[in-house]
């Protein structure tokens, strides 16, 4: 069925394809520290330790320096060197690192380092570059999209740990260029328009939210790097324990999108204490039976919070009129500098005189406790909802048509769309407005993305609270 006159007619197609793009950022991410390829294949040759830790150090920052540049030089997007800055600088520094672990050459610690810092900085460039465009996109399925490119990154992982070490190099260098490519072709994608009534950032608690982030990326990064006694002898095991993280996800992304769940924060935010407590478990489990099982829910759990952290941090940065880089970056920094932290722990016990099996066992189990406790008084799904719930400020005594006939009218919506706008506000599902309104449901789903892009709103959560607040987004926003 033909779009509505005045409806623009791209609304709602970044869910055919593009929406991908990220997941090729986050599989050069896995590959660069999850594979032997590019760090840590001959790491023994170099001199200054652990060359995980160094390229941890300045991934972190890296992401400090993006989100001082962002005072400047933000919105990222919008500048064409940015493209070329994030996808070159990250391509050129992952094929230099490998060359500088060879040690074949006087200088190799300078270039690894090089090739760190660069890879390093195009990479804290380019997320934050997807984040500006997550916080305004044009649709309400912003948390499927982040399932669903993670969930292809694991395909792009696997294709990477499947070829030859030369080709594995150069395939993984091509990684961000390809995501840079796609994120700029996303720049023509529809943007909703900022709400009349902002987020109150000050009701927000954002200190005990971050402290938590930093504190579950602690426990990230000190069970990661103590995972050699359940990889010994097992050269496949991170391949199984991604393979089972990879299956979670994409298990989740597929009950997210049978489900229509309105509250897509919520459903993200779920999985990540249990996956990581329950992963954690299986890990201190003596003899430990399949460890790859318990580092790959360790994985999902993880990857679940960096989902939730993209999502939440770039919406409140929409809806509080601040800039992403500095909602999502400073968000992602305190969450990298908490995996260097731990990381640098276990880096540092793992080679203490006085390290022990007790030892690991009683640092795992602090470990879990810690989340237990996060997951129970501090960062609980209440804290979650919070940042989606705003005052009541609409009239309490209006009816429901005549509140959504002054939202339609606010947002300029069709004759077609406002008839859309009441059946959502009733609670009605997608396929419920099919067949009340006798329309195909991609052309609901059009109907429902033009919407929220009029609206300023990012899933239904956040229309039903317009619809009470009576604010609605306003033209111009740019």
């Amino acid at each position: 069925m033909a779009a509505e006159k005045g409806e623009p007619l791209r609304s709602g197609r970044f869910a055919d394809g593009r929406l991908l793009g990220l997941g090729f950022w986050q599989a050069w991410q896995m590959v660069v520290l999850c594979t032997p390829f590019i760090v840590t294949g001959n790491a023994d040759a170099m001199p200054f330790g652990n060359p995980t830790l160094v390229l941890l150090a300045l991934m972190t920052a890296s992401y400090a320096l993006v989100v001082l540049l962002s005072r400047r030089f933000a919105p990222f997007l919008g500048r064409r060197d940015s493209f070329v800055l994030a996808g070159g600088l990250t391509a050129v520094g992952t094929l230099l690192m490998p060359v500088g672990l060879t040690g074949a050459i006087s200088i190799a610690p300078v270039v690894f380092a090089i090739g760190a810092a660069a890879a390093s900085l195009g990479n804290a460039l380019l997320i934050i570059m997807w984040g500006e465009l997550w916080s305004a996109l044009a649709t309400g399925r912003v948390g499927r999209h982040l399932y669903a490119s993670y969930t292809f990154s694991f395909v792009l992982f696997f294709v990477a740990y499947a070829l030859p070490a030369l080709a594995a190099m150069a395939y993984t260098a091509l990684l961000p260029i390809a995501s840079a490519l796609i994120l700029f072709a996303c720049k023509s994608e529809p943007r909703r328009e900022p709400s009349v009534i902002p987020l109150d950032i000050k009701t927000v608690p954002v200190a005990r939210l971050l402290v938590c982030v930093f504190l579950i990326s602690v426990v990230w990064g000190t069970s990661q790097g103590m995972l050699d006694p359940y990889a010994a002898g097992d050269e496949h095991f991170i391949a199984k324990a991604m393979l089972l993280a990879g299956g979670g996800i994409g298990a989740i992304t597929l009950s997210m999108m049978l489900s229509q769940e309105p509250d897509e924060a919520t459903a993200l935010y779920r999985p990540v204490i249990p996956a990581v407590v329950i992963g954690l478990i299986l890990l201190l489990l003596q003899p430990a039976l399949y460890p790859f099982l318990g580092s790959g829910l360790v994985i999902m759990g993880i990857y679940c919070l960096d989902m939730l952290m993209m999502l939440v941090s770039t919406d409140v940065a929409f809806r509080g009129r601040i800039s992403v880089a500095m909602s999502f970056g400073v968000t992602i920094l305190i969450a990298r500098t908490g995996t260097l932290v731990g990381t640098a722990l276990a880096d540092a016990l793992t080679g203490a005189p006085f390290w022990s099996p007790q030892l690991h066992n009683d640092t795992f189990l602090l470990s879990v406790l810690t989340l237990a406790i996060i997951g129970m008084l501090f960062f609980t799904i209440a804290d979650v909802q919070r940042l989606y719930v705003t005052p009541r400020t609409g009239v309490p005594d209006a009816s429901l048509e005549e509140k959504c006939a002054a939202i339609a009218a606010m947002g300029r919506l069709t004759n077609r769309e406002s008839e859309v706008l009441v059946l959502l506000a009733r609670g009605r599902s997608v396929p419920y407005i099919c067949d009340e309104l006798s329309i195909a449901q991609g052309t609901a789903k059009h109907h429902v993305s033009n919407i929220y892009r009029k609206l300023g709103v990012a899933d239904r959560q956040g229309l039903l609270d317009a619809i009470e607040q009576g604010g609605v987004g306003k033209p111009g926003w740019e």
